[in-house]
């Protein structure tokens, strides 16, 4: 019996000890995932500030009024009050800007008309303000199916198209892709604006895709791509 009373004694104070470092271990756990919640929300919080500053910034550069899409989907229109020249979508930690076939070049050539010197100008100044939150440029040169007559192909074409917008934000802009990285690249035809990234594409596609002079103007286009800045605790949400 004296046994079996210190065999109690000495269990139940380890199996007490044992249940509080669980409870501590969980407590701390709950803590740790809540401020890891809460620093993702206030970082992707300050990433669609600077989009939304981004979108103004632009829309006030050309007196031109912000037409609200859908869901974070932005249009503005530069020559035409119904028409978007510049479309702006936002994602989690990437905004995409759009610029329509006709914005920046004359067509089937890769030398920026009078009028994209001014609109890349005022796009690079509103991207140059918020340059400190973004972590990388990509610039994506893109066509419709119709060939070109002066290159050696259209993927040649958006490419070309793709360097001269990088160059002019390096060169007229001031943006060194030494210090903020910065690429240029083309997808010629073959990435049409209805195209989705679900590995189900075909050739057939492509033609329903470009069938139409509409579709073919919104797949002449140039993307410049910018993603944010997040922090880890955002990233892995």
């Amino acid at each position: 019996m004296e046994e079996d009373n210190a065999l109690d004694f000495t269990f139940w104070p380890s199996f007490a000890d044992l249940m509080l470092a669980l409870v501590l271990i969980l407590a701390l756990v709950l803590f740790l995932v809540t401020a890891v919640i809460a620093a993702g929300t206030v970082n992707l919080s300050e990433v669609q500030k600077t989009q939304a500053d981004m979108v103004n910034e632009i829309a006030r550069s050309f007196d031109g009024k912000i037409i609200n899409l859908d869901k974070d989907r932005f249009g503005i229109s530069l020559t035409s009050e119904t028409k978007p020249d510049l479309i702006i979508l936002n994602e989690p930690t990437l905004q995409r800007i759009t610029f329509s076939d006709n914005i920046l070049f004359r067509p089937d050539d890769d030398r920026l008309n009078d009028r994209g010197v001014e609109v890349l100008m005022k796009v690079g100044q509103a991207l140059k303000q918020q340059i400190s939150h973004i972590r990388e440029i990509q610039i994506q040169g893109h066509a419709d199916t119709d060939s070109t007559k002066r290159y050696a192909s259209n993927t040649h074409l958006a490419a070309l198209r793709a360097i001269r917008v990088f160059k002019f934000l390096q060169e007229k802009v001031g943006i060194n892709p030494a210090e903020y990285p910065m690429s240029a690249t083309s997808f010629g035809e073959f990435k049409p604006v209805q195209r989705q990234d679900d590995g189900q594409y075909t050739e057939d596609n492509l033609r329903e895709h470009n069938s139409t002079t509409e579709m073919k103007n919104r797949n002449r286009r140039i993307e410049m791509l910018l993603f944010y800045r997040v922090s880890e605790a955002a990233r892995t949400r």
